[in-house]
């Protein structure tokens, strides 16, 4: 069996991407060598929201980029004081699903660990929409969390 080097946590603040992340914590702490990947995706504004508002489209992608790259520099700064793991950390903008399931490919992850469904609040049968994405297209193993 090979060895967990690299996992992705795929993290977008809500509960069950915490859970996932807590998971992936614990499963790593066994093995500092373990490098977690924690990627938040988002989705740009488009323009036809923000023509009525008046709001330039540059200007809304610009604040969600900042947001959700706060965020996610956030949560490393405070698994930072709770582990010794390696800790990459980035806001990426695009689909989540092709996303995560491209930087997993390019980043030799070994793992992803995803929760069931996120912020979306778009609920299918059994999974979430990116979840069940990753599940299909990834080309490692996929943990899902609920």
């Amino acid at each position: 069996m090979n060895t967990i080097q690299n996992i992705l946590v795929a993290y977008d603040g809500s509960e069950e991407s915490q859970r996932a992340l807590d998971y992936a914590v614990n499963f790593a702490y066994e093995n500092e060598k373990i490098v977690l990947h924690l990627i938040t995706v988002y989705q740009p504004a488009f323009s036809i929201a923000y023509t009525y508002a008046n709001y330039p489209v540059e200007q809304a992608n610009y604040e969600l980029k900042e947001k959700n790259e706060e965020m996610i520099q956030n949560v490393k700064t405070d698994l930072s004081f709770k582990t010794n793991l390696s800790i990459v950390a980035k806001a990426i903008e695009g689909y989540p699903g092709n996303v995560l399931t491209h930087y997993a490919s390019m980043n030799s992850i070994d793992l992803i660990v995803i929760g069931s469904r996120g912020l979306s609040g778009v609920k299918e049968l059994f999974l979430g929409s990116v979840s069940h994405h990753v599940v299909q297209k990834a080309e490692c193993p996929v943990l899902v969390i609920k």
